[in-house]
C-alpha cells in the first residue's frame, strides 16, 4: 500500500497519526512497511485523515490490504523473508499475471537454483549458508505457480543481463538456457543494448493483475520492492512496458540471442 506517500503528501507524521488511531508510532510504522496488517477500521480512520474520502477508493486501498495480509507458504520463511519480500510474495501469490522489466538480475520467478545461489552467496549481507539455503528454497517454491497454477509471467531483459557472470560461466549459461526454453506460459523478450532512451531506465519493475483486486505495480529498489497502487501511476508503468515490449526483440529471436551467448559459454567452457 501507499501508506507512507500518503501521510507524506498530507504532511503528517508518524506520531500524528498515532495519536489520531489512539495508537503508538511503532505500529504505524510496522503498517507502512507491511510488517504487521492493518484493520479495517485503521485503514479508514488514516484514509480519512489523509484526506482519501472517496468509497471506491477507500475501498480498492482495503482490497489491497486484505490481498497482502493473506497469510500463505512463505510465512514458513519469516526467518529469511521480512519486511516488504513478504509483502510482495504476498501480492505475487493472489496475481493471475505479472509483467516484468529486468534491468540488473534475471526475475527470481525465471532464476535457475544455480544462479539463485550465487546471487544470494554473493550478497555481502548474506553471510549464513543456512539462510542461503532458506532464501534458495523459498525462491524455487516462489516459481511453482508458474507450473501449478497457471500464473502467467511476460518479462523484458536488458540485453546485458546475457553477459552479466553472477557465479560462474556455467551458471550463467544454465541461466540462458531457462531463458532459451522458458516454462509454458511464460515469455521473454530481450531489449538490446544498442537502444537509447527507453522508458526503463529508472529502474526495474512489476506490474501484478488480478482475478478480484485492480493491478498494482512494483518498483525495485534497494531496500526491496515498493508497491505503486494509483490508478495514473500504474497506468504509467503499464504504458513504460507497453513501450519496453514493442522495442524488444521478439520472443523467438530473444531465444536465439539467449541461446547464441550460451552457445559461446559452452565453448569457453571446453
Amino acid at each position: 500500500m501507499m501508506l507512507r506517500a500518503l501521510r507524506e503528501a498530507a504532511e503528517l507524521s508518524t506520531a500524528q497519526v498515532a495519536e489520531h488511531l489512539a495508537s503508538s508510532q511503532p505500529k504505524v510504522s510496522r503498517i507502512e512497511n507491511a510488517v504487521s496488517p492493518v484493520s479495517k477500521g485503521d485503514l479508514m480512520l488514516m484514509l480519512n485523515l489523509y484526506g482519501v474520502t472517496d468509497p471506491d477508493e477507500q475501498d480498492r486501498h482495503w482490497q489491497l490490504a486484505r490481498a497482502g495480509r493473506e497469510r500463505g507458504w512463505w510465512e514458513s520463511y519469516r526467518d529469511v523473508i521480512t519486511g516488504s519480500l513478504g509483502s510482495y510474495i504476498g501480492f505475487e501469490n493472489d496475481a493471475t499475471s505479472l509483467k516484468i522489466w529486468s534491468l540488473g538480475v534475471f526475475p527470481g520467478l525465471l532464476q535457475t537454483e544455480a544462479y539463485a545461489r550465487a546471487l544470494f552467496a554473493a550478497d555481502p549481507v548474506r553471510t549464513e549458508p543456512e539462510e542461503v539455503d532458506r532464501l534458495v528454497a523459498a525462491r524455487m517454491q516462489r516459481q511453482q505457480r508458474i507450473e501449478n497454477d497457471g500464473l502467467s509471467l511476460w518479462v523484458v531483459l536488458d540485453e546485458s543481463l546475457l553477459h552479466r557472470q553472477v557465479g560462474s560461466s556455467e551458471v550463467l549459461a544454465g541461466q540462458l538456457e531457462r531463458v532459451a526454453s522458458p516454462p509454458p506460459g511464460v515469455t521473454v523478450q530481450v531489449l538490446p543494448s544498442n537502444i537509447g532512451w527507453h522508458s526503463g531506465l529508472s529502474g526495474a519493475f512489476t506490474i501484478m493483475e488480478f482475478a478480484e483486486y485492480p493491478t498494482i505495480a512494483f518498483r525495485e529498489a534497494l531496500t526491496g520492492d515498493t508497491p505503486v497502487d494509483a490508478a495514473r501511476d500504474v497506468g504509467r508503468y503499464t504504458l513504460a512496458f507497453d513501450h519496453l515490449r514493442a522495442s524488444a526483440l521478439s520472443p523467438v529471436e530473444s531465444k536465439k540471442a539467449a541461446a547464441s551467448v550460451t552457445r559461446e559459454l559452452r565453448k569457453e567452457q571446453q
